[in-house]
């Protein structure tokens, strides 16, 4: 039989009758009404019950009046044991009440013997509507689990399987509620996997999307069975304590999960560990909402990030104003650059053993309208964590070319000068045609420029460090590794790097001629320079003895406020064409430099703990 049904092959008709002459004559009326089958008779009870399930049949065709079973009971073993196959009552005779009760009872239809020729429509129409019914069945099943699905992903991460940001929320929201009435302590943290980038972009997505399921399982494992561990997108997730009884406890889980996702997993040959910043927050305090809870939290994150990675942070709320500046100061430095709030400023550079100018430091300076003149540090590490940094650097990098191409007219005398590159702008891609461009627009000789970069800039990657400075070194600029000695210093690096200068950090100057040994590591720098023919620049110093010591250790230059505060450009032109001796001995400082001083010798003195080259 083909057609309605949708069945290739021959239908399975278990039959439950016992007069063999009944079933012979009912299938010889199916077999002449075309319809293919398999036919299996049964008359008892016991056997009925096992065809059910051996047989599997399609149809079940049964009589209503049997020794030892009648219809009502075959019909009820049938839809226990096969609820969705049709069963067709074939009996002598029947009433219309005991019909209208088989149908009742879920019979598919009846037909009496003598009118045969019924059978093999009723088989058609009763197999048609299983048919039917099975399809409603697969699209109504299929449309359930397109709502299961829709339901858990507004719910779930897709990924990770773990609860997503909005089931935290209503999770934090029950909790928050429940402490406040209750007086219960709980705790949220917030973790930020700090090095999730460099696998992506080293091992590509896939490697990615395999350390995030390790990683929610890991923190899993961690947090304690009744805490809420949840992935709110990309590489944050969270982990939501309740019944924290202390601080104490919060922060022994919090480091808990920091130091067990210290532990390298295995991702395709490759051994990764993954270091988290957590930020903590404890309820209920004051809060109402749980997005507040959320906000604090953040706050912690970034203060974590912030002070260094891979630790935790505890809300407390000067935390919050500290955040809210940031975030202004954002906020004002995607405006200063229109409104003109930038200027630079040019520091001399000297010839040590001549005291002759040797060229000069770019640096800039922002005068804010409301704040005044804002220090470098409290906005250069915003801008470069923005992004701001990278057009403000340009413009920088334009104002000095500019200002150098100005002071062509000085004649020997004229200066290169030297524009500090952030670490973001060393990497920003295109950065050699930008500085070939700059140099164009402005006519200044390549040979006038020098860029630097401190030391931090050029670790993360070397080799693409060294191609970067090779192809501005190709340019005809100079290149010079800033603060040297304050990071993790290395030969290897240095003699990679295709430089021209290397600069001394100044926390290693300032007690130069008492410190023996900041004297050593000025002297190491200084010999590691030499033996690699690069000029060596001591930044920092204050004082002629400082001068007369580093010339002593033939460092080649200097700058420093005895030769020179930073000044505009046309007050270190004047300062050139009054020719007047830069760093001579009878320079001092002024009271309140020498408050400076003994700070920044403080601060010299911590560095060095940190460093060593």
């Amino acid at each position: 039989m083909s057609g309605p049904t949708g069945m290739d092959g021959p239908i399975r008709i278990l039959m439950l009758e016992d007069s063999a002459e009944d079933a012979d004559l009912l299938q010889c009326e199916i077999r002449r009404a075309g319809i293919r089958f398999v036919g299996c008779v049964v008359d008892t009870r016991r056997n009925f019950l096992k065809e059910l399930s051996a047989f599997a049949p399609d149809i079940i065709l049964c009589d209503n009046d049997l020794p030892e079973i009648d219809g009502v009971t075959a019909l009820h073993m049938a839809r226990k044991a096969r609820p969705e196959t049709p069963f067709i009552l074939v009996t002598g005779s029947i009433t219309d009440e005991q019909a209208a009760q088989m149908l009742a009872s879920g019979a598919t239809d009846y037909v009496l013997k003598d009118r045969r020729s019924r059978l093999a429509p009723a088989i058609r129409r009763a197999l048609e509507e299983a048919a039917e019914r099975a399809r409603r069945g697969r699209a109504e099943e299929a449309v359930r689990r397109t709502e299961e699905q829709i339901a858990r992903s507004a719910l779930f991460d897709a990924l990770t399987g773990l609860p997503n940001r909005r089931l935290l929320m209503d999770c934090l929201g029950r909790v928050l509620g429940d402490a406040r009435r209750r007086g219960k302590g709980f705790a949220l943290l917030l973790l930020d996997l700090d090095r999730f980038k460099d696998v992506n972009d080293g091992l590509g997505h896939e490697a990615g999307d395999r350390l995030l399921v390790s990683v929610a399982e890991r923190i899993q494992g961690l947090a304690r069975p009744r805490d809420m561990t949840a992935r709110l997108g990309g590489d944050e997730f969270a982990v939501l304590a309740e019944r924290v009884g202390s601080a104490v406890e919060a922060v022994g889980l919090a480091e808990r999960i920091r130091q067990g996702l210290l532990v390298p997993v295995a991702l395709g040959g490759d051994e990764i560990a993954a270091p988290v910043s957590i930020g903590l927050v404890l309820g209920p305090a004051r809060y109402e909402n749980p997005e507040d809870l959320l906000r604090d939290a953040d706050t912690a994150l970034y203060r974590a990030k912030d002070q260094g990675r891979a630790r935790v942070e505890v809300f407390d709320s000067s935390m919050r104003e500290r955040v809210q500046a940031v975030l202004r100061t954002q906020s004002d430095l995607r405006q200063a650059l229109a409104r003109g709030e930038f200027r630079v400023l040019y520091q001399p550079i000297v010839w040590l053993g001549t005291n002759a100018l040797a060229g000069c430091e770019a640096l800039l300076r922002w005068n804010h309208p409301g704040r005044g003149l804002v220090p470098p540090a409290d906005f250069i590490p915003i801008a470069e964590e923005s992004g701001a940094i990278v057009p403000i650097g340009e413009w920088v990098l334009r104002e000095a070319c500019a200002q150098a191409k100005a002071w062509d007219d000085l004649g020997p005398a004229v200066p290169s000068v030297a524009v500090n590159l952030s670490a973001r702008q060393f990497r920003e891609r295109g950065l050699g045609r930008s500085v070939k461009r700059i140099l164009h627009e402005t006519g200044l000789r390549p040979s006038r420029l020098k860029l630097e970069v401190t030391e931090t800039a050029v670790m993360h990657d070397t080799h693409e460090a060294a191609g970067i400075v090779r192809q501005l070194r190709d340019l005809g600029v100079g290149f010079a590794l800033d603060d040297f000695g304050t990071g993790h210093s290395s030969l290897s690096y240095v003699k990679r790097l295709p430089l021209s200068d290397l600069k001394i950090d100044r926390s290693f100057v300032t007690d130069i001629t008492t410190d023996a040994e900041a004297a050593a590591i000025a002297a190491a720098v200084v010999g590691l320079g030499r033996s690699l023919d690069l000029t060596v620049i001591a930044e920092g110093i204050e004082t002629e003895s400082q001068r007369r010591f580093l010339r002593n250790l033939r460092c080649d230059a200097g700058q420093g406020y005895h030769f020179g505060r930073p000044m505009t450009g046309e007050a270190l032109e004047s300062l050139l064409r009054s020719r007047r001796p830069l760093g001579h001995r009878g320079q001092r400082s002024s009271p309140s430099h020498a408050r400076i001083d003994r700070r920044k010798r403080q601060e010299g003195r911590q560095t060095r703990r940190r460093a060593r080259p």
